[in-house]
């Protein structure tokens, strides 16, 4: 398999508590390789948390911690999930910490 795309989704400021709803949708078909997530004021995000969805199907059940995903580890957890031309991609971030957090997330795609 050779690196397809990555694409970057950013949680933007989120304050304590909240939450965002972030989506994508390809253009072409495409397979999931891995996740990986950067913290980017580089505090603890263990009480940061993600859903996900392709389409209908929950893949984290119910959520998982964004440090899971960190950027840093050096065995990436990887997927082989079909991402299909058009199907919305969901991630939903929730920050249950004390403080703001802002996560970028790449979804990263391989042939």
């Amino acid at each position: 398999m050779t690196l397809r795309r990555i694409v970057r989704l950013d949680s933007g400021s989120l304050s304590a508590g909240g939450f965002i709803d972030l989506t994508y949708a390809p253009e072409v078909d495409l397979k999931l390789k891995t996740v990986r997530v950067v913290e980017t004021t580089a505090g603890a995000y263990s009480l940061v948390f993600m859903t996900f969805y392709i389409g209908d199907v929950p893949y984290f059940f119910p959520d998982a911690s964004a440090a899971v995903f960190r950027f840093d580890v050096p065995q990436a957890i990887t997927f082989d999930l079909a991402h299909p031309k058009g199907v919305i991609l969901k991630i939903r971030v929730t920050n249950a910490d004390t403080a703001a957090r802002r996560l970028l997330i790449h979804l990263i795609y391989e042939e």
